[in-house]
């Protein structure tokens, strides 16, 4: 089964994704300059929501740095795995040399800090690793970094020399070819124990340049989000009052460097999810399962808002449109060229669901699959219809329509399911 998601949302003043001017993040298209928010912005945002959280619960991952240091809080943790305190920095320093630091270094689809910001630079990722670092972001599961204590303590145990020579140690006579083997055989399980996948990983992929970590091709692909009309940038510069001030005025003024910066558009938002893919990755998926996995996605690419300068500018909205598509073949088609030609205000919101409406009808019908399901949700100013397309009065009921699409034999009124 192959979904993909339509949305178009209004969003009030605000910098939701800025970059490394302090400038919401900008693009040319149809000759014209858009807002955008990136989709390694949206995609942190979906899998940080509460949907998420409340979906699945402690079955999630975490993207750091910090995975050498965890192994290293294990084996603090139980001297039961046989590796000394003295041993132990070696460990960390010999698991954190398995991750190589290069200027392209994975796992940067998501940098943002706390506040919403990117945090990407001109090296794409690349990471200061220190003690107990890795030299890139790793996308994985906490109880991945008991396994490899794990692993370690036994390799330390059955095979000493071999454990010796991977934590640096030098040995003499040099390891045999039997110690190597023992060696290369630790990485091994180590790797197919990162292959215990949660469904954030599933979803949004992982690619590192460690053999200690196997690649995830992702299964969910979210797009840059971009306005269907020119935008331009705004600014406002700082003031402050003095509440016991004896004379009118701001007490102090804020100067160039102080300026925010702003802007305000509608957005179409699309982003898709292969369940073959995701099957793949977890294999003890069931049908209510990926039926749960989509409509919590569908929700958290709703509901989740960029967190970008939100304390100043509050400026958090919903869609007024969410146009759903389910086939069986996987046929990728972004509406973005609906577009193109951007709209003219007023009513930005309007003209774009009939913008969108239009070429859905006219351009998108020629080549989807006969199979093409489609579920909308349009409201308030985006209030149109779709030729063929189910309606749904609230977004509780398109998420029971997609997922009852998707799994029809099942039960999907006991809660949510957490693979």
């Amino acid at each position: 089964m192959f979904i993909q998601f339509h949305m178009l949302q209004s969003m009030p003043p605000g910098n939701l994704n800025r970059d490394e001017t302090g400038q919401p993040k900008k693009c040319v298209f149809g000759g014209v300059t858009r807002a955008r928010v990136s989709s390694q912005c949206l995609k942190r945002n979906i899998r940080l929501s509460r949907q998420f959280r409340e979906a699945f619960g402690g079955a999630l991952a975490d993207r750091t740095t910090s995975l050498p240091r965890m192994v290293a809080d294990e084996l603090t943790k139980d001297q039961q795995l046989g590796i000394t305190t003295d041993e132990i920095p070696d460990v960390t320093a010999a698991i954190a040399a398995k991750f190589k630091k290069e200027k392209r270094a994975a796992e940067i689809d998501e940098t943002d800090d706390q506040n919403g910001q990117q945090e990407e630079t001109a090296d794409q990722g690349a990471v200061e690793g220190g003690p107990g670092q890795t030299g890139q972001l790793v996308f994985f599961p906490p109880p991945f970094a008991r396994r490899i204590a794990v692993l370690a303590g036994t390799l330390c145990k059955e095979h000493r020399r071999a454990f010796e020579g991977f934590i640096g140690r030098k040995l003499k006579p040099k390891l045999t070819a039997e110690e190597e083997t023992e060696v290369k055989r630790f990485v091994e399980e180590v790797a197919k124990a990162s292959k215990e996948l949660t469904v954030d990983i599933g979803l949004f992929g992982r690619m590192t340049t460690s053999d200690l970590v196997v690649n995830v091709e992702a299964s969910c692909q979210v797009a840059h989000a971009i306005s269907t009309h020119e935008t331009i940038i705004e600014g406002d510069y700082f003031t402050a009052m003095d509440d016991r001030a004896d004379k009118a005025g701001a007490a102090y003024i804020g100067t160039d460097e102080n300026v925010t910066y702003y802007n305000a558009a509608v957005y179409y938002k699309y982003l898709n999810l292969d369940l073959d893919a995701l099957r793949q990755h977890l294999g003890s998926l069931t049908d209510e399962d990926a039926a749960k996995v989509a409509g919590v996605l569908l929700n958290a690419a709703a509901l989740s808002n960029p967190t970008g300068k939100q304390n100043s500018f509050a400026n958090h909205g919903i869609p007024q449109l969410i146009l759903v598509e389910l086939s069986k073949v996987k046929r990728p088609i972004s509406y973005a060229n609906a577009f193109l030609q951007p709209v003219d205000g007023p009513g930005y919101l309007a003209q774009s669901a009939v913008a969108l409406k239009t070429y859905v009808e006219s351009v998108a019908t020629a080549f989807q699959p006969v199979d093409m399901k489609r579920f909308l949700l349009a409201k308030g100013d985006a209030a149109i219809e779709i030729s063929a397309a189910t309606p749904s009065d609230t977004l509780a009921d398109l998420t029971q329509a997609v997922e009852g699409h998707i799994a029809p034999d099942a039960d999907l009124q006991k809660g949510q399911a957490t693979p």
